[in-house]
């Protein structure tokens, strides 16, 4: 795992959020915008509490879904950077 495997992700706290069906409904009030992820993004947004590394996040994804370590990884950070550059969240 790389240092990037190191980094804690947390909800942004200017964002609300439900799961609906095994899908993510995040909002931005302030914003007036709603976003929904798809089942795998919902299930990495339910796993970023402020407190799980993105190397915790990866172990749980991998013990849930085939996929190997190194894919999971790539995907959980580009998710991830790209819900941080629209402000969803924030790395601790």
């Amino acid at each position: 795992m790389t240092d990037s495997g190191k980094r804690v992700p947390a909800h942004h706290s200017r964002t609300a959020s439900r799961i609906f069906s095994g899908e993510a409904v995040v909002i931005t009030p302030a914003e007036n915008k709603v976003r929904m992820l798809n089942p795998v993004g919902s299930r990495i947004w339910e796993l970023v509490d402020g407190s799980r590394s993105v190397a915790e996040i990866v172990v749980v994804l991998t013990s849930e879904y085939d996929v190997d370590p190194q894919h999971a990884q790539r995907t959980t950070l580009e998710l991830l950077d790209a819900l941080a550059e629209k402000d969803l969240i924030v790395w601790n």
